[in-house]
């Protein structure tokens, strides 16, 4: 008679938390293993993404949270709670970034992120969600599909505008 034997592989504790200033340098090199393949989107050198990263935490220092596992820094997202898109003239929480760590990709980070940025926009009171994606990232705008945004036109030549209704629940 033989017994079978089942490992159980845990994943670690992915922790979602406000990001700190003092974090953005160590978030350079998360930012660059994210775009790894899709650097016609983003930034390239250090000072240009180091500058990018501050004008994001600035934006809005609440909504800028990171994900962290075992100590380890692996990814970031950017939520602007209160802006106004002049194309749809509403306000609305603007994602402006949500980036994983390559290693981290397709482990539940970005999803992870995702919800929390989600979580502080209805916070916030915002009605609406939305955000610009490269329109040859297929991968992110099938995603993105799935958690319920919907493409409304495109901009600026490469990008692609989606967005989504949220429901405030009381």
């Amino acid at each position: 008679m033989s017994q079978e034997v089942s490992e159980t592989v845990t994943q670690p504790a992915i922790v979602i938390r406000k990001g700190k200033r003092s974090e953005l340098k160590e978030l350079i090199e998360v930012y660059r293993s994210g775009y790894e393949g899709l650097e016609e989107y983003a930034e390239t050198g250090e000072e240009d993404i180091y500058d990018y990263l501050e004008w994001l935490y600035d934006d809005d220092p609440n909504g800028f949270l990171v994900a962290e596992i075992e100590g380890e820094l692996v990814g970031f997202i950017s939520v602007h709670a209160d802006w106004w898109d002049r194309r749809y003239q509403r306000r609305t929480a603007e994602f402006h970034e949500l980036v994983v760590k390559k290693d981290w990709q397709n482990k539940g980070v970005g999803k992870a992120l995702m919800m929390a940025g989600l979580d502080y926009a209805r916070a916030q009171g915002c009605e609406y969600a939305s955000l610009w994606v490269g329109e040859r990232n297929w991968k992110a705008r099938e995603w993105y599909r799935r958690l319920g945004f919907e493409e409304a036109g495109k901009g600026w030549g490469v990008w692609v505008r989606m967005i989504k209704k949220l429901r405030n629940e009381s």
